[in-house]
């Protein structure tokens, strides 16, 4: 956040409870061809148990290729439990175990989250109907709701596909789904570029409080770059506020709410926004999902956010002179209780495996695949540590590019790969500053054919007192 003028006062604080659900995730992907498929016995799969308050459940989840598509299970009405097991073949790659409480009066929230690369089913062992029952994979683990007074015991083991071992045999049990693995990427000739398309990113844009005034007095705050903007094929932005009339602001230092006579404003100047940050959930679930209704009664395309968990990492695939760009957005700043659930509305978290299981899915539908990440330090203009590793896996795993914000500031660019990566493209529309690094921001062009980025140029903007943006040179 930044220091806020009075205009962005602190809303009422409220009790709040503790967290008490449990959403146990694990992913990987199924590819095996139907001509040497394995027998199905001999594929791992996931089998965890929960113990609540004297009551035990288990949960099985076999190999799967999509993280979305498994449902959470319901224990005893107090806690969720997620289980998602990815891998190739029949190896699983990876785990990850998610504590959410399900219950808090602001949303959904996450309490801890552990992750295991590549577990080795050679190294833990599959289980099999002979063995007793025991978590190879995680040990058991302990989480503590102190607003109930409840402890969740829970343990997962990879055991042979079908397989109960001794001491589960009398739990009920769960099997989620298993859907396909995506088409591999297209080829694309080196020679077939392709023609150019121009792509111009925004960072924050934030539509309340003072440049929300300029639009209610019959201005635009675009006005000062809109010849520029409109030279552009295809104009992206962070959309760093919700849009709507409903909701209660929830209890956090700054929260953002703009009046629905900004769309039209938008419309003119944005093409796709993205939703993926830590403002869009600031008045709650009901003013989230009027923003999700206006924006598509609008006609205006949205990343990042959704009614559900799925729908909130769709890929965006958009195409522009028959280059087809697809979109995806991530946040990582809390609070995480805006993130969309398997039945609720909320934003995409920028979960590692989640984000590179869309960067793959998006290289089978597009020529370009470029991810839109809210995340970084505020007020920092390097990134750090976090931002740079998972950049180079995204760059790794098909991404043409990388685009983020959120510090509030231009942060440092990289090349990965040969490919660029743009940290943080700061404020574009937003007041409330009065340091110059916030005030200064940058109008990202990059243009891209169907072989990835052919070139790009970061282009400064100066913001005014009202948090309208001016080009820096004319």
């Amino acid at each position: 956040m930044h220091a806020a003028p009075a205009s962005h006062r602190p809303s009422a604080s409220r009790p709040r409870r503790p967290a008490l659900a449990l959403a146990l995730v694990m992913w990987g992907g199924v590819a095996h061809s139907a001509a040497a498929e394995p027998t199905p016995s001999a594929f791992p799969e996931l089998l965890c148990a929960l113990r609540v308050a004297g009551h035990t459940q288990l949960v099985r989840s076999p190999l799967a290729a999509d993280p979305y598509a498994p449902r959470a299970a319901d224990v005893r009405g107090r806690f969720r439990f997620k289980a998602v097991l990815l891998g190739q073949s029949m190896q699983a790659a990876h785990a990850t175990v998610t504590v959410t409480d399900t219950e808090a009066e602001e949303g959904p929230a996450v309490l801890q989250q552990v992750s295991w690369p590549a577990p080795s089913t050679d190294a833990v062992g599959l289980l099999t109907d002979a063995d007793a029952w025991a978590p190879r994979l995680s040990g058991w683990q302990r989480v503590y709701s102190p607003y109930l007074g409840r402890e969740l015991t829970w343990g997962c083991a990879l055991v042979r596909s079908g397989a109960t071992p001794r001491g589960t045999a009398d739990v009920d049990g769960t099997v989620p789904s298993v859907v396909a693995a995506p088409s591999p990427a297209p080829q694309v000739s080196m020679t077939d570029a392709g023609p150019t398309v121009r792509l111009a990113w925004m960072g924050d844009v934030m539509l309340a409080d003072g440049p929300g005034q300029v639009i209610r007095r019959g201005g635009d705050p675009f006005a000062a770059v809109a010849t520029r903007l409109a030279t552009a094929d295809l104009r992206i932005a962070n959309l760093e506020c919700v849009i709507a009339r409903g909701g209660k602001a929830l209890a956090k230092p700054w929260t953002f709410r703009a009046h629905p006579r900004v769309l039209p404003v938008l419309q003119k100047h944005v093409d796709v926004v993205s939703l993926a940050n830590n403002h869009s959930g600031d008045y709650g679930a009901e003013a989230f999902e009027e923003m999700l209704t206006r924006l598509d009664r609008a006609g205006l395309p949205y990343v990042g956010g959704g009614r559900n968990l799925r729908e909130a990492h769709r890929v965006q695939v958009i195409e522009r002179k028959g280059v087809r760009i697809a979109l995806i957005a991530y946040n990582e700043m809390f609070p995480r209780r805006f993130e969309a659930g398997d039945d609720h509305a909320g934003i995409a978290w920028s979960d590692d495996e989640q984000v590179l299981h869309d960067i793959r899915l998006a290289r089978a539908r597009a020529d370009v695949v470029i991810p839109f990440m809210h995340w970084g330090q505020e007020d920092n203009e390097q990134a750090h540590a976090r931002q740079r590793a998972l950049a180079r896996r995204m760059i790794e795993a098909g991404a043409a590019a990388v685009v983020g914000t959120h510090p509030h500031l231009v942060q440092d660019t990289e090349m990965i790969d040969g490919k660029p990566v743009i940290y943080s493209l700061g404020n574009f529309v937003f007041d409330g500053f009065t340091k110059p690094l916030n005030n200064t921001g940058a109008l990202l062009w990059m243009d891209v054919n169907r072989r990835g980025v052919a070139s790009w140029r970061m282009e400064t903007v100066r913001i005014d007192a009202r948090g309208v943006p001016h080009p820096a040179s004319k």
